[in-house]
């Protein structure tokens, strides 16, 4: 994945960008603030209007799926190097950490293209 500290800088950058996406999809089931016009908090998490809005703010949700995912197996990453050293440690580690990152991301954004 590259050295701890530029490694380290991502998980900063990520948690920052988790914050604003954050806020804004929490937003989204306010009743009087969210953008999908719900007046309730059950109205706001019906399949249409979440559909109808995702349409127009998909990559928002594609951009929450990938930070997310970027940031928390990365702090797996983290967990499992402090684990148990060794090149070949961190080499199985790195390997399957960005395999389950591309299938897991492929798997999600798929379904965010599908919905928008």
């Amino acid at each position: 994945m590259g050295r701890a500290s530029s490694i380290q800088i991502w998980q900063y950058i990520t948690a920052i960008i988790l914050i604003f996406v954050l806020t804004f999809h929490l937003i989204e089931r306010v009743p009087g603030l969210s953008p999908l016009g719900a007046k309730s908090y059950e109205e706001s998490v019906e399949v249409e209007p979440v559909k109808k809005a995702y349409s127009s703010y998909g990559w928002i949700l594609g951009t929450l799926l990938i930070v997310a995912l970027f940031h928390g197996l990365n702090g797996l990453r983290g967990m499992l190097l402090e684990l148990r050293t060794g090149k070949g440690w961190r080499i199985f580690v790195e390997t399957v950490i960005w395999l389950l990152f591309v299938i897991f991301g492929a798997i999600g954004l798929h379904t965010v293209l599908a919905m928008t």
